[in-house]
């Protein structure tokens, strides 16, 4: 390369990276002066109840949420007035979150504590009102690189707990009062180790599980995108089956699946990499897409509850928000920088529980318009989905897509100036051995 061009193509490195780092600068001042609302949680936690100021807008009910990011991962209770009423992060990772039936402010979570190289995996219960907690079931396994925190537990009755264990690709039934395992259904029981994940590290990533009125127990393979039913002694339904593995048109690496029963039944997904909320109905023994939402912001949802009143509660992880949406798909609660995992509304019943169908509400869908940010975005459609998703996973949460990119091109153009450098130190390094080993 001639110097003329060697010196241009140096300079214009240069620029894109000190404008690049202007950009993550402008934001990172701006999220210093505004912080999220996970930080002012914090914060305001740290206050007397009664001086206390709204973090959140003012909602029906207290909401419940588990945040689980990159080095970011805590619970947080906002009361209806939008003041913190519960936060707490003392353990490495949180998850699903119900409310325990026989007390309107006690909930149950799943969590994960690390004590060296082993993890300890716990279902809490906490009184939101006066902070009390006790573990009711706790297990111990080894620390390894693979996925291994259980994700969700679903409570059958005082005694009893409904396990997605990701770890070992199973579902199982606990007593917590003898730890003795009553039920297991394993993954491998249907599935071939050839679909899904890598087997055996992470292959189905088994991330949710509910038992249904009949009986029946509703599961969620993430990396089969497939929701299954299990009918204990029997095992999986596979005409009753959601999803295919890599039919991404229907699932793409869903979360938290939630049954809606009727004389014609539906199930509510959070439809991660598709970045959607979507319905399915079944009619004449298959499933039948009814409903689907998403909005301009929408980056990787990881769970949606339909509420009593028609209104969908989300928790969309990588965009940082929890919306509430009314039956016209308008936003009518919203909180920002909470980069949640599960979400509950209490007194509307667990999940989904006490909601009704997209198809009884008659709600419509919505998607981004042609032409929005979100369709024209650079980089949309050029990388691919869980590409992005993973990189906004692991991003600071006050990284905007546009803070991200430029951080990514700012990289690049970093490496581009250090490589000839260090290419060049290391050849006369190794020139300069070579001529030492001459004889």
């Amino acid at each position: 390369m001639a110097d003329g061009t060697r010196q241009w193509v140096v300079r214009a490195l240069v620029a894109v990276l000190v404008l690049s780092a202007g950009v993550v600068a402008v934001e990172f001042v701006a999220h210093a002066r505004d912080p999220a609302a996970g930080d002012a949680a914090a914060s305001q936690a740290r206050q007397p109840y009664a001086e206390r100021r709204a973090v959140a807008p003012p909602a029906n009910g207290t909401t419940v949420i588990t945040v689980q990011k990159f080095r970011r991962n805590f619970v947080v209770a906002f009361a209806p007035d939008g003041r913190v009423r519960y936060f707490d992060n003392s353990l490495d990772r949180y998850h699903d979150v119900d409310p325990v039936p026989e007390g309107t402010h006690t909930v149950e979570f799943v969590g994960a504590e690390y004590d060296g190289d082993t993890t300890h995996l716990l279902v809490r219960r906490v009184n939101l009102t006066t902070g009390a907690t006790r573990d009711v079931y706790r297990h111990a396994v080894p620390r390894t690189d693979r996925p291994h925190r259980w994700h969700d537990v679903d409570r059958l009755d005082a005694h009893r707990l409904l396990v997605a264990d990701i770890r070992d690709d199973a579902v199982f039934v606990v007593n917590t009062t003898t730890g003795e395992r009553t039920y297991e259904w394993p993954a491998q029981a249907h599935f071939d180790t050839e679909s899904g994940g890598q087997f055996p590290r992470d292959w189905t990533h088994l991330n949710d599980v509910e038992r249904l009125p009949d009986g029946r127990y509703m599961a969620s393979l993430r990396n089969q995108d497939a929701v299954v039913f299990v009918e204990p002694g029997r095992g999986v339904d596979a005409s009753w089956t959601l999803g295919r593995d890599d039919a991404h048109g229907i699932l793409y690496e869903q979360h938290n699946p939630d049954y809606l029963p009727g004389a014609e039944p539906s199930v509510l997904v959070a439809d991660s990499q598709n970045r959607r909320i979507v319905e399915y109905r079944r009619e004449n023994g298959s499933w039948v897409r009814t409903w689907s939402w998403r909005d301009e912001g929408m980056a990787w949802p990881r769970d949606a509850d339909r509420l009593p009143n028609g209104h969908t509660l989300i928790g969309d992880t990588n965009s940082g928000r929890v919306l509430e949406i009314d039956e016209t798909g308008t936003v009518v609660w919203r909180v920002d920088g909470l980069p949640s995992y599960d979400v509950e509304r209490l007194g509307t019943g667990d999940e989904s529980a006490g909601g009704r169908s997209a198809e009884r509400l008659g709600l419509a869908n919505r998607s981004p318009a042609a032409g929005s940010p979100s369709t024209t975005r650079p980089g949309r459609t050029v990388i691919p989905t869980r590409v992005s998703n993973t990189v906004a996973f692991v991003s600071p949460l006050w990284l905007s897509a546009t803070g991200r990119a430029a951080a990514v091109v700012g990289l690049v153009a970093a490496l581009a100036l250090a490589l000839p450098v260090v290419g060049g130190r290391l050849h006369r390094v190794l020139a300069a051995a070579a001529r030492r080993g001459k004889p």
